[in-house]
């Protein structure tokens, strides 16, 4: 059986497995559709499925379910708006109004709790020497940190654990030091790692210790640079960070994007998780014209006036990339202010041919480019040596590469160099740093708005005119998410033993995670 066919037919099994945790001793008269019993199922059954899921958290899941989905990023960080063609209600109205409850919560808390659980199956129940276990450990620290820099405190050191169904909560400080061991451990075991038939399940780096190394040294660039510069330990930051580079295993550079395909198709329960939450269904496709049946969301959402407003201000070329062509506009593009209602549906624009390429396109874990900007981020604090205007320069040729735009390195250098703009020409910058995080936060359109929205936290970039209509003018925007209803009736007495109180205020949504601004 191919991986593509085995990966589909285990999809339903692994939420079946997550709920179990590692415990390999297992022994169930469960099955899997094919009669496969649960205790003959191993780490490479279930890696490739943990993989696609990660991605799917990533990208979300239809907004008016209200699961699994980072949906919320992407319209406060300028990306997206509703079509007018739709009223604001449910979860879409509460992101609107910054009004989150707790059951907005439970489709992320779940989806990624779960995906945890089949990392923890892979960790424990692989082949011996094969590298799907140090492998597992860097995808797990990943789901973690998302958790974390969402809620705060959560449970970690128990939540593995599955004799344990009420796990404590820990502090986000503890967590994020034992992640940085966790990721120092995996990469270990990843250096002493060797080629196995398991490698066949690994369908985003096919096996590669190099690779596998440098997606986890990127990770942990990633969770020390959440914590500058409002954190009081940046010594120590800086110490762990010289770390990484004097341990020679590098990060993700030029096109190394950690990607994954088991062979999506345009087959239904075979789609790329993009296309199949805001493409078409099978057969269909963007156009122009429009060919066949759009799942909701693709109608849902349009272009964001704020990210639409700023590419067309610095003449960016990305634009027709990130953005579709609309019916009525003289210049084909359009977008509409989160919250509002005014803007004809004619004259806005959808998701773009750059972000919505094909059914069976590989789903995005962590961009090249992304990888870049933090390397520039990094070195222009004086974190890592390098020169930060060309890692910058790098990064911004790397997003032009992800999109498809024709000779895109040239095409970006001349973007870099022609453009009067200093939030864009690094030569004529006035706040390198601010220059830096704009184009991430660009990159990222669409492709990782949470990612995008932790580093406004964090650092005030990008700064957003008007981040929605539906709340009076200067409103801050939210910081994070409120404990998921779930946890009221699944973990009460842990969670209010964390909280101190017996329900969550709503203000809390105002509070800043540990590494916040």
């Amino acid at each position: 059986m191919n991986i593509r066919t085995r990966l589909f037919s285990i999809i339903i099994l692994g939420a079946i497995v997550s709920m179990f945790s590692c415990n390999k001793a297992l022994n169930t008269n469960l099955t899997d559709p094919n009669g496969v019993g649960i205790d003959a199922i191993s780490g490479k059954d279930v890696f490739a499925q943990a993989l696609v899921s990660t991605a799917a958290n990533k990208v979300g899941a239809n907004i008016t379910t209200g699961s699994n989905n980072y949906d919320y990023c992407q319209n406060w960080m300028g990306y997206w708006a509703r079509n007018t063609d739709w009223a604001a209600s449910g979860l879409q109205a509460q992101i609107e109004n910054f009004q989150l409850p707790t059951s907005a919560s439970n489709g992320v808390w779940s989806s990624v709790y779960h995906n945890i659980y089949d990392y923890n199956y892979v960790i424990a129940n692989s082949a011996p020497h094969s590298i799907l276990p140090g492998a597992a450990k860097i995808m797990r620290a990943m789901a973690f940190q998302d958790l974390v820099d969402q809620f705060g405190n959560i449970p970690y050191f128990q939540a593995g654990n599955p004799a344990i169904t009420t796990p404590v909560y820990d502090s986000a400080t503890t967590i994020y030091a034992d992640l940085v061991n966790q990721i120092d451990t995996a990469i270990i075991e990843i250096n002493a790692s060797q080629s196995t038939a398991d490698d066949a399940s690994d369908v985003m780096f096919k096996g590669s210790k190099t690779q596998w190394i440098q997606f986890g040294n990127t990770i942990l660039l990633r969770i020390l640079l959440r914590q500058v510069p409002n954190t009081s330990n940046q010594s120590a930051i800086a110490t762990q960070i010289n770390n990484i580079v004097s341990q020679g295993g590098g990060f993700l550079v030029a096109g190394e994007d950690a990607l994954i395909n088991p062979g999506f198709a345009d087959a239904t329960t075979e789609q790329s998780p993009f296309w199949s939450t805001y493409g078409f269904q099978p057969g269909g496709s963007p156009g122009p014209p429009v060919v066949g049946t759009y799942y909701q969301d693709y109608n849902f959402f349009c272009a964001n006036v704020n990210m639409m407003a700023f590419l067309d201000s610095t003449s960016d070329p990305r634009l027709s990339y990130f953005y579709g062509l609309n019916a009525s506009t003289p210049a084909g593009y359009g977008a509409n202010v989160l919250g509002s209602s005014n803007t004809p549906v004619s004259q806005t624009s959808p998701v773009g041919p750059g972000i919505l390429k094909t059914a069976s396109m590989p789903a995005l874990i962590f961009s090249a480019n992304q990888s870049l900007f933090m390397q520039a981020e990094a070195a222009q604090r004086g974190l890592i040596s390098g020169n930060y205007t060309s890692l910058y320069q790098q990064a911004v040729e790397e997003s032009f590469r992800y999109l498809g735009v024709p000779n895109s390195t040239t095409a970006a250098d001349n973007f870099i160099s022609g453009s009067t703009s200093g939030l864009v020409n690094m030569g004529i910058s006035t706040n390198p740093l601010e220059t830096i995080l704009y184009q991430k936060w660009v990159a990222e359109c669409e492709l990782d708005p949470y990612e995008a929205y932790s580093d406004y936290r964090r650092t005030g970039y990008p700064v957003i005119p008007v981040v929605t209509t539906s709340v009076p003018a200067g409103t801050p925007m939210p910081k994070r998410l409120l404990y998921p209803q779930s946890e009221y009736t699944q973990n009460q007495v842990n969670l209010q033993a964390n909280l101190g109180t017996t329900t969550q205020p709503s203000s809390d949504i105002y509070r800043k995670i540990f590494w916040g601004m």
